[in-house]
């Protein structure tokens, strides 16, 4: 707060100098002007006067008398055209003003000059040391002010971010002091509990990860014991602890492959697509499908038409892939499910529904979270791991699209899905040109 206040200090002397040297000239002009408009009238009546006398005949003597208690005016008359009488000259000293009086045959003319300088200050001197003394005043007490209405929520954001660098996501600066730190300590606080709510869905994402692993390797150390100490000798024995081992491993891999996928999804830089035909997309993936909803009874169809994008392929693989295989897996036997798009302005529209089990309202906000589950025992039994629809988000949100899901419980679920038909950071020149 120390260098603050001088520097304000300073800046305001400085305008206090420049306000002083104004007002000194202001007052010194005026002062100026008031003096001269005395000097020619007091020059004029002198000249009057001294006109009155000559035109009585005043001899010389008279008016060198008359000249003799005029300081600092020199006195010229004029008779008959030739001057009479001619005051002693004011040498060193410029005129100021003068002064004429006509009188009959011939005229007065008087001289004013610089009267000799005093030893006191002028007004406008004195005037501009006033002025001073009180922007000195002002400036004192303007930067103390100032200085105590900041230093309190400066030095409050000191110590925030000292206590967020330390690890204290919870220290919040509030709002206070002028405007701009007003607003500065509303940021800080919104960056911090930003912050906060990462570190804890962080937190929360490591703590549901651990537990994902800890269940099939539970799973596999069991069984691996239990054939170890004997314990699993019968040969059906040993084949449910092969299956369950062999299923632990499996789920194991999934879940490392989900989390591989979630993380390159991270670490995407700037996205540069390449051409893409809708269509042929989604028949490939459908044909990929197929036989699995086939094998559960589920008819699945397709209606897309013909729609060019520059994207990123695998990363539309990826959206597909996950909304179908959702679909599938909660749909039951003898239901239905449908893969559709439409173009839009500047962007696809791609649909995926289904006739399934649905999904509660209060859960729909959430679904896209990190290992989300709407119901456990569920997801556990057809083999959900919760990361499949939170690596369809960041893959739409990689591509600047958008995903929405409408759904009814016991009716079924629509995921909709909007796909810029140019990615951005591809060139214009590289769009579909129709």
């Amino acid at each position: 707060m120390g260098s603050l206040r001088v520097w304000l200090l300073t800046a305001m002397l400085g305008m206090g100098v420049v306000g002083v040297g104004l007002t000194y000239v202001v007052v010194g002009n005026i002062e100026h002007s008031r003096e001269t408009s005395a000097d020619r009238t007091k020059a004029l009546a002198v000249a009057r006067a001294i006109a009155a006398q000559a035109a009585r005949g005043a001899t010389p003597a008279a008016l060198a008398r008359a000249q003799a208690v005029l300081p600092s005016e020199q006195v010229i008359v004029v008779r008959g055209g030739r001057v009479v009488f001619t005051g002693p000259p004011r040498l060193n000293r410029d005129v100021e003003v003068s002064a004429r009086a006509p009188f009959p045959g011939g005229r007065v003319r008087v001289i004013d000059h610089e009267s000799p300088p005093a030893g006191a200050p002028t007004a406008a001197l004195a005037s501009a040391i006033a002025v001073g003394a009180l922007v000195l005043a002002a400036a004192l007490a303007l930067s103390s002010m100032i200085t105590s209405s900041v230093r309190e929520p400066v030095e409050r954001a000191i110590w925030v971010s000292d206590r967020i660098a330390a690890g204290d996501l919870s220290a919040r600066m509030g709002a206070s002091g002028p405007d701009a730190l007003s607003n500065l300590g509303v940021a800080m606080d919104e960056m911090a509990q930003r912050l906060e709510l990462e570190d804890r869905e962080r937190r929360r994402f490591l703590a549901d990860v651990a537990h994902e692993i800890a269940t099939p390797i539970n799973t596999i150390v069991g069984y691996a014991e239990a054939i170890a100490d004997g314990t699993v000798t019968a040969g059906d024995e040993r084949e449910r602890a092969r299956r369950a081992i062999a299923g632990a491993g499996e789920r194991l891999s999934r879940l490392l492959g989900d989390l591989r996928q979630l993380t390159s999804l991270d670490l995407y830089g700037e996205i540069h697509g390449e051409p893409v035909e809708l269509a042929s997309l989604c028949d490939d993936l459908v044909a990929r499908w197929r036989p699995a909803a086939t094998a559960e009874g589920i008819a699945i169809a397709v209606d897309v038409p013909a729609i060019e994008l520059t994207s990123h392929r695998r990363l539309l693989e990826t959206i597909l892939d996950n909304l179908l295989s959702n679909a599938i897996r909660y749909t039951p036997k003898g239901g239905r499910v449908s893969l559709t798009a439409s173009r839009e302005e500047d962007a696809a529209r791609i649909t995926v529904a289904d006739t399934g089990v649905g999904i509660p309202p209060e859960h729909q906000r959430r679904i896209f979270d990190d290992l989300y589950r709407v119901d456990e025992a569920r997801h556990r039994a057809t083999g959900g791991l919760g990361l499949g629809l939170s690596i369809t988000r960041r893959a739409v949100e990689a591509l600047g699209g958008a995903i929405s899901v409408r759904s009814t419980p016991g009716e079924g679920s629509a995921f909709t899905v909007l796909i810029p038909l140019v990615v951005a950071g591809t060139p214009a020149a590289a769009g579909p040109s129709g």
